[in-house]
Parts: C-alpha cells; sequence; structure tokens
C-alpha cells in the first residue's frame, strides 16, 4: 500500500520537528518519495492509524495537523517523471 502523508506543523516554525518527522519516514517505511515540503509518498504495510499514531508522538497537538491516505487509483497531478515511476507499479 502507498499512503499520502501530509502536515503542517506549527506554521513552520519548528524545523527540528520537520526533521524529526523525516527520519520517521525514512526509517519505518518500505520506501518512500518526499513530493512536496510537507507531504510524502510511503510504501507502507501498516495502516494509516498506525502512522498517524507515529505523527502524534512527534506532534503538538494544539498547532500540528496531518492527513493521512491510501493512494488509489485514480489518482492525478503534476509530479516529476521520477515520482511517477516509482508510483505507478506500487498502486
Amino acid at each position: 500500500m502507498v499512503l499520502l502523508i501530509s502536515y503542517d506543523l506549527d506554521n513552520h516554525q519548528r524545523p527540528e520537528a520537520y526533521e524529526a518527522i523525516r527520519k520517521m519516514i525514512e526509517g519505518n517505511s518500505l520506501s518512500f518519495k518526499k513530493i512536496l515540503y510537507s507531504q510524502w509518498l510511503v510504501q507502507t504495510i501498516e495502516t494509516p492509524d498506525q502512522w498517524s499514531n507515529r505523527l502524534a508522538s512527534l506532534a503538538d497537538s494544539d498547532k500540528d495537523y496531518w492527513f493521512i491516505v491510501p493512494v488509489k487509483h485514480p489518482y492525478q497531478g503534476w509530479l516529476p517523471a521520477p515520482i511517477w515511476d516509482w508510483l505507478r507499479p506500487k498502486i
């Protein structure tokens, strides 16, 4: 499964939190692609709930927000070719 993980942390005021999330994603996914400033595609066998719990452990619940959903057909966007090449065989 591929999940889209999107987040906004305290209006970008905590770069250390963004770094902690980057390390968490890279350390817990089968593979991943960072597609936008705070959006990742993550190949995983875990559920959105499990990933949300991980994010919650790093977040400030009063100021941080996130949204995690499975990526399924149909989907559309404008991303660099290597990201599409990575995504297509996984969906």
